[in-house]
């Protein structure tokens, strides 16, 4: 046994647990890392895995590339009965795809969201190798930070985006009368423990 429940020199087995948690800077069987911070707090959530989509994703994009390059080669080279109006339409739309799932796919393997709590502002970026955009609060207008559920919302397009799991969040605070929401597919023990973590750093 790792540890033993016995008087002695060695510690009870809730002791040693209790030691290994608060050294480790990794909150187990979650994506939540929690960084040292000599002043705040800092946060990663991990993007959920789907080890499907994120295999069968890059074969999809190898077709669908090859796709476009012949769609490419006819435009530049038409035949006298080349639909070249329906062509360009089309590649139109196979660069949009293609931009789109490309980043679908990069958000899936290597995204996170960075929250931060640092010299008086509250931030959240949605990070991929380093780029993405960031949203600001001061500390002074977060208002009721609570685990939130997954509230429709009034735009088609949102709703859409957490659908693909690329927006909303299972955290929620108030700004200005506005929820504003973090933690994309978080489970409710995860958005929990991510407001415990927080609320400490955030005014009363």
């Amino acid at each position: 046994m790792l540890c033993q429940l016995t008087k002695g020199p060695n510690p009870p087995c809730s002791a040693v647990k209790f030691r290994f948690t608060s050294l480790s800077t990794a909150m187990p069987r979650t994506r939540l890392q929690r960084l040292p911070a000599v002043s705040g707090a800092e946060l990663y959530i991990l993007a959920k895995k789907d080890w499907g989509s994120l295999i069968f994703t890059p074969v999809w994009i190898v077709f669908w590339t090859f796709g476009g390059i012949m769609a490419m080669k006819w435009l530049v080279n038409p035949g006298p009965s080349t639909p070249r109006a329906f062509i360009s339409l089309w590649l139109t739309f196979w660069l949009l795809a293609e931009v789109w799932v490309i980043y679908w796919w990069l958000w899936t393997a290597f995204g996170k969201e960075i929250v931060t709590i640092r010299g008086g502002a509250l931030s959240i970026k949605r990070d991929i190798f380093g780029y993405g955009r960031t949203r600001s609060f001061p500390v002074g207008i977060v208002r009721n930070l609570r685990p939130s559920g997954l509230f429709p919302s009034s735009s088609y397009w949102d709703n859409y985006l957490v659908q693909l799991k690329l927006m909303g969040g299972t955290v929620g605070f108030d700004v200005d009368g506005q929820v504003k929401k973090f933690g994309i597919q978080l489970t409710e023990p995860e958005a929990q423990e991510v407001v415990r973590e927080l609320k400490p750093h955030l005014p009363s």
